[in-house]
């Protein structure tokens, strides 16, 4: 049964955009043959910079460029299937999905696929780091497997924390021939 719905309030967010979300940063670890440690809902943690969060092996800069935009590029892959919609159920267009992704979403992402927070005093990023982000973003999200993406988002949605050896469980149905790269720090 799967409880991760086909339309995706993404306006508010939902939980399951939440968890699809940062289902992308897991899965694109896996990909990339890092195991995370930890995946977990952070539930009434004022000191967290969301409500979701992973721990992955620190890997190459190249590996963590990857990780860093894959929720953008899970949010790509739902956002072209028509999934994403306000709060009434209405699709949201191009220009509000990019805002919510890239402007609100992607915030912390962005600090980790660049090295460094780029944002103005106003917060507002370079336009040419935005777009190098987004073409990052865009590119992955055709290779990220969704099916992969949409176990470990109703797992965590389902468990709320998932520690390291059930990811690998996990992520050995989807990516069976990776299993035994993947080590639990």
């Amino acid at each position: 049964m799967t409880i991760i719905p086909d339309l995706i309030d993404y306006v508010t967010p939902s939980d399951a955009a939440i968890c699809l979300h940062e289902a992308g940063h897991a899965t694109a670890a896996l990909v990339v043959g890092l195991a995370p440690s930890l995946i977990e809902i952070v539930e009434n943690n004022p000191g967290s910079p969301g409500l979701a969060r992973s721990r992955i092996p620190q890997g190459t800069q190249q590996e963590r460029r990857i990780i860093a935009c894959a929720a953008l590029a899970v949010e790509f892959q739902l956002y072209e299937a028509g999934r994403l919609v306000d709060g009434f159920g209405a699709q949201i267009d191009e220009a509000t999905f990019i805002r919510i992704a890239v402007g609100n979403n992607a915030a912390l992402d962005k600090i980790l696929y660049f090295g460094a927070d780029h944002a103005d005093e106003n917060g507002v990023w370079p336009k040419a780091n935005d777009e190098a982000f987004i073409a990052s973003a865009r590119g992955l999200s055709a290779v990220l497997p969704m099916a992969l993406i949409k176990e470990l988002a109703e797992t965590l949605l389902t468990e709320r924390q998932l520690d390291c050896p059930r990811v690998i469980e996990i992520g050995a149905k989807h990516l069976p021939g990776s299993k035994s790269t993947w080590r639990c720090s």
